[in-house]
Formats: structure tokens, sequence, C-alpha cells
């Protein structure tokens, strides 16, 4: 059975967070149904979100996850190639920079880095 994009989607989250899944299905004692649900999954059987579906009553879990999901084609995109460096290019000294993350600044010259 072919995958769908909202296949991916689900699967990429529902493996994610599977060990918290059987954790919680060991407790309420249903570990041997999310198992043959993972046979299921694994052999393609039926879609993959029908499968995860079946997953969630299971757990008496809400039917759809709720949660934020981007649009198809508007996935973020990777950062830009290249790094920070020596405001000036006075030292080669270099620093990337992770998203979120503030701007790298210069300690000697008190500047920000220049991105190049």
């Amino acid at each position: 059975m072919e995958n769908t994009a909202e296949d991916a989607r689900e699967l990429t989250q529902f493996c994610t967070d599977l060990p918290e899944t059987r954790a919680e299905a060991s407790g309420m004692g249903r570990s041997a149904e999310l198992e043959r649900l993972l046979v299921e999954l694994r052999a393609g059987t039926r879609p993959a979100v029908a499968v995860l579906e079946s997953v969630r009553v299971l757990l008496d879990m809400p039917a759809r996850p709720r949660g934020y999901a981007p649009f198809p084609g508007q996935e973020s995109t990777p950062p830009p190639a290249g790094s920070y460096a020596c405001p000036g290019r006075r030292c080669s000294r270099t620093q990337d920079r992770t998203p979120g993350s503030p701007l790298p600044e210069c300690p000697v010259f008190d500047e920000p880095f220049a991105f190049g």
C-alpha cells in the first residue's frame, strides 16, 4: 500500500512517541493488542493513518492528534550555508548559529558577527 503525505506525517510522530505509547499500553494491560496493530502497520494491509487511529482508540486517546502540522510544501527550510565571522575580519574565529539563538557577538569589539 502506498504511503501518502498524511501517512508520513502521522508515522513520524507515532515513531517518535512509540516508547511512551508502549508504556501507556502496558499500564493499561493492552500491550498484546498494540503489538498486533504494529504487525498490521508493518505489513501495510491498511493505510497507516487507519492503523494509527486504531491505536489511539485502543489507548482511549483523541481520534486525531492535535498540534501544528505544516501544509505540504510549507515545511521549514534548512539554514543557509555559511557561518558567522569576526566583524571586520580581524581574526579567523567563526561561529555557527542555531535557529532561535541570539546573534553571536564579538566580545573584543562588542559588535555582532558578520554572516558570510
